[in-house]
């Protein structure tokens, strides 16, 4: 959480005027982007640590809470979920918000960052979470799951899912 202090040398910065009122408060504050990372690590198991490594037990565990393959868990990343936002927009805010701290495109291009609209934070697009959101095709077809909200529903009468979200569970 940021000090006093710290809010009233931002708030000077930027001439009285609270920072870029269009970019979300964690793009530009760093103590508010690591706590919501924290919270999307504990609530939504965000990972791996390290996604160059090669992970094994936690691509297996994402694989069994979302009863897939490994492989196919793998598919399921930040950068294809639906809540991750690399807009030109937003890629500027958290260039902004990185400023003074080194070469802010180099750190977006290395981490393939892009904004977390779930968790609300700097996301990495080969991390995943529990959350992961797909946009899904009118045209998909689509199977309601046993843990489905539309279990036992007619489907035939109903239009199709926008949006499918995986969210594991525990065994």
């Amino acid at each position: 959480m940021a000090t006093v202090k710290e809010t009233m040398n931002q708030l000077m910065k930027d001439g009285g005027e609270g920072g870029d009122e269009s970019c979300p408060p964690a793009t530009q504050d760093i103590t508010i982007n690591l706590k919501n990372r924290a919270k999307a690590i504990t609530d939504a198991a965000y990972g791996p640590e390290n996604p160059d490594l090669p992970n094994t037990a936690f691509w297996k565990k994402k694989a069994g809470e979302w009863q897939v393959t490994i492989d196919e868990a793998k598919t399921s990343r930040c950068g294809n979920c639906a809540a991750f936002n690399q807009d030109d927009s937003m890629l500027d805010c958290i260039e902004k918000g990185i400023g003074g701290e080194g070469d802010a495109e180099e750190f977006i291009e290395k981490g393939d960052l892009g904004y977390c609209e779930i968790f609300d934070f700097k996301c990495a697009a080969s991390r995943t979470c529990d959350a992961w959101v797909t946009e899904s095709d009118e045209d998909d077809d689509y199977e309601a799951g046993e843990n489905s909200a539309m279990e036992g529903e007619d489907m035939d009468d109903k239009s199709m899912p926008m949006l499918v979200i995986k969210i594991g569970h525990k065994k």
